[in-house]
């Protein structure tokens, strides 16, 4: 620095005096700001005549020289440049030179100390938008909300102003950092995670409140002082009583003066002319409310204060324009009548009937005398004043008449109006007359000749030039026509012009009246249009955007009947009615008898199309398309309600515009409606085989049946033996716990009561988790103990020989399922059953891919939810059970399984409705108990928050640094184990943190206390988890509290021994479950309290777990208690639920949770919305 200050006299020393002496005016007048003094760089700002300067000194090899942005003006150059050294030579004579501080260390060194690591490029990036704000903020001393938003892209741009975010200008970087990490928390958004070791936000408020309050001292000071001053001027106001005053106003043909008089006393005072002081001290009592007066006297004078200038003497000059008019709307208020008052202080008399002009032509007949006169033919009281307004008004020394209108430029008629009678001899002058109501003399009425226009509109496409950018243009001309076809004006880029007079046939005497109400109309609609003046092709010009065919159609259809429009070839087609498109499907037999392959055809009348142009114009949706020949052609579907409704139950998208066929199976186009849409061909095929179908099969329960069956498990086997009777394989997707193991069971029987008659043994396959291969075994026992059943536990007892001779029914696993795969294949099975059936939902799985190649007469798949995920999952399911139902899987994938698709799931449930049948238990099974559900809240502390947040901010950190792409592809694994760990932390700490096994957890103290409640009231109760580890944990604490449990998991063996020992325990004890091991097929309905420890994405999984309690045989309402802790992704995941219950509804008729996890529910999740910064 001191080599600075030693250089300043060789610096300064080449500018001139003046300019020297201009520099120190600046320095004066603080013009210098923002001062910066580095080593090797000096930087300010300078005002010059309030025009910013920023100015930089720099040190190089060569000494030090100056550069500022004025680039257009050398004098000012130098005098900016001058001014600065002076500013430093200043501050160095009075020892204030602000010197920036050196940070004892690099700031990004400091980071990467803190974080234990290096920075990422992304990180990096960020750091450096920071330091660059904080340069300029060196130089300038400002920030703008420009600069916050590359600090983070939701702070919010409300002013171009700077911003007050610090007392004074940051010293170092770490200190401009608190002020902005304040800032972004001030506003609701957050800190980017890597920062925030580097900030002290609560130490920054606090500094920052105490310089306000400190600040604000000298502002209320100096606000209370002018407080007592202005009270004792105050109190000397209001010493002086208020004064009662009464208004009028004095009007003359010239002017208008306002008086007043004071009242209150025993006499009120005469009226005075009020001039310019007593008006203000008039105007200042009125303000300060010491003025009484009379509502219309308060209106008067009111009025009359809006009326008076800084130039305004003592009355209101009538030949004012302004005051004139303002006269003419006090008149038009009748309360006020009364105070508009004559020379003779009388009301003005009004007259009832308005004046009229009468003519008188001169002798010689050049000149024509206009007289008003009133009804009764006397001459108006002359002279006159016009009062202009809504009316015309013409004021007298004592009379208000109404009158016709008048030319502009005069505001008083003084005597008659005599003027030459060839001025009237013209087009305007017939105007005139008409105007104020006089009859036109014989001399020019032999002349006129009237002549009605109307506007020829033409429009055309304009051609394409070679050098054209390739935007497109139309061009709009306008005529003014007359009744024979000549055109009169024409309309340019400054209005309507007339075209050559020479041009026309009128004779030089004719005055030629034109009614132009066409022309004005037509300005009007040519104003509509995004025109600009062609000059090359004298016509206007408008873009053929992408809405120019709506525009123009919508445009040409409200023009008035004399405004003609006149097209080009082209354009025609737009205002054309649309074609009209005729729907039908073209159906074609397959190899098989029960199955068509449909194609939807569309036929366009009058117009031969090629099939791209007609999927063009489908696509459209009635909107224009372009065509290859220029023209613009719109399609109306030709298609009835019942039609709609008929190609909405067969599943087909009239949005699809393909020539693909849709492969159906008979029985889904056995419909009535079909036939309108249905080649005739097809349609016979199909009512041969309708007639040759059992629809309405109701055979009677087959015997052996031990059980009774209710109602509606009577409908669901009848449904089933209607699948067998037409060859279909089919979904009973009955909800949970009605009973589809019983029907299952009896339309066993019923195949083998008819297999017994016509054919070889074959046994039955059913294949279930390996938690219910017990229930099945039971359930058979109990419905038909004559069935000789195979339970396979173990792999080494399944003998093919044996189960194709002596067995009835085989029940496995799906693990030997995938196992036993070619085995399985070579047996012909009357019937494969697939309980929980959404085990084979991933088609590419091992499980799904041997379902598919079991040998089965009959297919039956059994599921209380079949769609958990996505809507690929039913076409899996119905792959198996119907192959080709709903396509090949890339068909499907078009069709239904796209996510913006909003219809997908209607037209997919259309399409299942032959095939599946699904109830619900408040549809069939009224009688069953009452099932609530409730959310119990519990709130984190301690070493429990602690793990939450710091597990919460590197999973942010991670969301943020990955794409989307690698967010649902490539670090998916990497976010699903974040979730997962900030589950286990809100279910306890000890589950991520083995030193933390002893550590409290809300959740865990919430639910003991629901145990011990239930307990002491005598009920059983459910407890499910997904995590074993949470659930040795719960098992722990009821031993140490001696309350009774039982313990079923995946690893568990004897899995019936256990679930009978709970069902049959006459005392209230806590089953501890794993979600995946008794959260389906389990029926345990000794209990009716279930509680949820943790929530699971998929609620159906959820409700299926609270369904091994509501299902047929309870007794009691159940009610489930979902235990969550607040304010954490536990919170998220039930909202998360309810966002994506929409699908499955469409599909099923119930909830669930139907889509994967995408991008846009992981920053939901991770809150990263606040989290993402610029």
């Amino acid at each position: 620095m001191s080599s600075l200050i030693t250089d300043l006299p060789v610096l300064l020393r080449p500018f001139d005096a003046r300019t020297r002496q201009e520099a120190e005016r600046l320095v004066d007048d603080d013009a210098v700001r923002g001062l910066e003094l580095m080593e090797d760089e000096m930087m300010a700002e300078v005002r010059l005549d309030d025009r910013p300067a920023q100015v930089r000194w720099l040190r190089g090899d060569r000494g030090w020289h100056g550069e500022t942005d004025v680039d257009d003006d050398q004098t000012l150059e130098d005098l900016a440049l001058c001014a600065t050294l002076v500013a430093v030579q200043r501050r160095e004579a009075r020892g204030t030179l602000p010197m920036t501080p050196v940070e004892e260390e690099d700031f990004e060194h400091q980071l990467s100390v803190k974080l234990g690591r290096q920075l990422t490029p992304d990180e990096e990036n960020y750091l450096s938008k920071v330091e660059k704000r904080y340069e300029r903020v060196r130089l300038t001393g400002k920030i703008f909300d420009q600069d916050m938003v590359r600090l983070h892209s939701r702070w919010a741009i409300q002013t171009l102003e700077p911003l007050a975010l610090w007392p004074e200008t940051p010293k170092s970087l770490r200190d401009f950092w608190n002020y902005i990490a304040l800032a972004l928390a001030d506003k609701g958004l957050a800190v980017p995670v890597f920062l925030r070791c580097m900030c002290d936000i609560e130490g920054t408020r606090e500094a920052l409140r105490e310089w306000r309050h400190a600040s604000t001292v000298p502002t209320w000071q100096k606000r209370i002082r002018e407080f007592i001053d202005s009270r004792q001027d105050d109190r000397h106001t209001h010493r002086q009583p208020p004064r009662q005053c009464d208004f009028r106003l004095l009007i003359t043909v010239n002017d208008a003066r306002l008086q007043m008089r004071l009242e209150g006393g025993e006499t009120p005072s005469p009226y005075t002319t009020v001039d310019a002081a007593l008006l203000d001290n008039l105007r200042r009592d009125h303000r300060d409310g010491r003025l009484v007066t009379s509502g219309t006297s308060e209106l008067l004078f009111v009025s009359c204060l809006g009326q008076c200038d800084e130039n305004w003497n003592d009355s209101f000059r009538l030949e004012s324009k302004h005051h004139s008019q303002w006269l003419a709307t006090l008149f038009q208020q009748p309360a006020l009548h009364e105070r508009m008052l004559t020379l003779d202080e009388a009301p003005f008399t009004l007259a009832e009937q308005p004046l009229r002009w009468t003519t008188r032509l001169s002798a010689n007949g050049l000149n024509l005398t206009l007289q008003l006169e009133t009804a009764e033919g006397i001459p108006a009281p002359l002279p006159l004043r016009i009062l202009r307004g809504v009316q015309t008004l013409y004021l007298s020394a004592d009379t208000l008449f109404r009158g016709p209108v008048w030319l502009h430029d005069e505001s008083r008629i003084d005597t008659a109006v005599t003027m030459p009678l060839e001025a009237l001899a013209t087009a305007e002058g017939i105007a005139f007359m008409r105007e104020i109501d006089i009859p036109v003399p014989d001399a020019i009425k032999s002349r006129v000749r009237h002549e009605d226009l109307h506007v020829n509109i033409s429009a055309a496409c304009l051609a394409k030039t070679s050098g054209s950018s390739g935007a497109e243009f139309v061009t709009f001309k306008a005529d003014a026509v007359d009744a024979e076809g000549r055109v009169r004006e024409t309309l340019r880029f400054s209005g309507w012009q007339p075209v050559d007079e020479k041009k026309t046939t009128d004779s030089e005497d004719a005055i030629v009246c034109r009614d132009r109400r066409a022309l004005r109309d037509a300005e009007e609609l040519m104003n509509q249009l995004r025109r600009t003046w062609d000059m090359e092709n004298d016509a206007w010009r408008v873009r053929m955007a992408k809405d120019f065919p709506d525009m123009f159609h919508q445009w040409a259809s409200v023009l008035p009947e004399n405004v003609h429009l006149k097209t080009d070839d082209s354009l025609k087609t737009i205002l054309a009615d649309p074609l009209i498109a005729r729907v039908r499907l073209e159906a074609t037999q397959t190899s098989s008898i029960d199955w068509l392959d449909l194609r939807l055809v569309f036929d366009i009348e009058g117009m031969d199309l090629k099939p791209a142009d007609i999927r063009r114009l489908i696509a459209a949706k009635g909107e224009f398309v372009r065509l290859a020949d220029g023209s613009w052609r719109r399609v109306k579907l030709e298609l009835s309600e019942e039609q709609m409704q008929m190609l909405d139950r067969l599943g087909i998208d009239l949005n699809e515009h393909s020539d693909e066929t849709h492969r159906m199976h008979w029985r889904q186009l056995a419909q009535e409606s079909a036939a309108e849409i249905v080649n005739p061909k097809a349609w016979s095929k199909i009512v041969e085989r309708m007639e040759e179908a059992k629809l309405d099969l109701r055979p009677p329960v087959p015997e052996g049946l031990n059980v009774t069956l209710r109602p509606y498990q009577v409908d669901g086997f009848h449904f089933l033996t209607y699948l067998t009777s037409n060859r279909f394989g089919g979904i009973l997707a009955d909800d949970m716990g009605l009973g589809k193991t019983l029907q299952a069971i009896t339309w066993v029987l019923w195949l083998r009561s008819r297999k017994k008659a016509d054919g070889p043994h074959l046994p039955v396959l059913v294949v279930c988790p390996k938690s219910v291969l017990d229930v099945w075994a039971l359930e058979f026992k109990k419905g038909s103990p004559d069935l000789r059943v195979l339970v396979l536990h173990e792999r080494d007892l399944f003998d093919i020989n044996l189960v194709m001779t002596q067995i009835d029914v085989v029940v496995m696993n799906y693990a030997q399922l995938r196992g036993f795969d070619g085995a399985l294949a070579a047996v012909r099975w009357l019937a494969a059953i697939l309980d929980e059936g959404q085990q084979i939902k991933n088609p590419d799985s091992k499980a799904a891919k041997a379902a598919r190649q079991l040998r089965a007469d009959n297919r039956l798949v059994l599921t209380g939810t079949p769609l958990e995920n996505r809507l690929l999952d039913l076409w899996s399911l119905m792959t198996f059970a119907t192959p080709g139902a709903l396509g090949e899987r890339a068909y499907f994938h078009r069709h239904f399984d796209r996510r913006k698709d909003s219809r997908a799931a209607e037209r997919l449930s259309a399409r299942l409705r032959p095939f599946m049948l699904r109830r619900t238990k408040s549809q069939v099974a009224r009688d069953l108990p009452s099932r609530s559900e409730e959310n119990l809240l519990s709130e984190m502390s301690g070493r429990q928050a602690e793990l939450y947040k710091e597990e919460l901010a590197r999973a942010q950190h991670m969301v943020l640094n990955s794409s989307g792409f690698d967010m649902v592809n490539r670090r998916r694994f990497a976010i699903l184990q974040a979730l997962t760990r900030l589950r286990q932390i809100c279910c306890h700490p000890g589950l991520i943190d083995k030193t933390a096994e002893n550590e409290e957890s809300a959740k865990l103290t919430s639910t003991l206390e629901l145990i011990q409640e239930l307990h002491a009231e005598g009920h059983k109760v459910l407890l499910f988890s997904q995590f074993v580890s949470m659930l040795k944990i719960i098992r722990t604490k009821l031993e140490e509290l001696n309350l009774p449990y039982h313990w079923l998991t995946g690893a568990s063996t004897d899995r019936a021994g256990i679930v009978k020992a709970f069902q049959e325990d006459d005392k209230a004890s806590v089953f501890l479950l794993s979600l995946k091991a008794g959260g389906a097929g389990l029926n345990l309905t000794s209990a009716s309290y279930v509680i949820l420890y943790d929530p699971w994405w998929n609620p159906a999984v959820e409700n299926q777990a609270i369904d091994r309690a509501h299902r047929i045989g309870q007794t009691q309402p159940v009610m489930a208690y979902r235990m969550l802790t607040k304010s954490t992704i536990e919170e998220k995941i039930m909202t998360l639920q309810h966002k994506k219950n929409l699908m499955v509804s469409n599909v099923l008729g119930e909830g669930g949770f139907t889509n994967l996890l995408e991008k846009e529910d992981f920053d939901f999740l991770f809150d990263i919305e606040a989290e993402r910064s610029a």
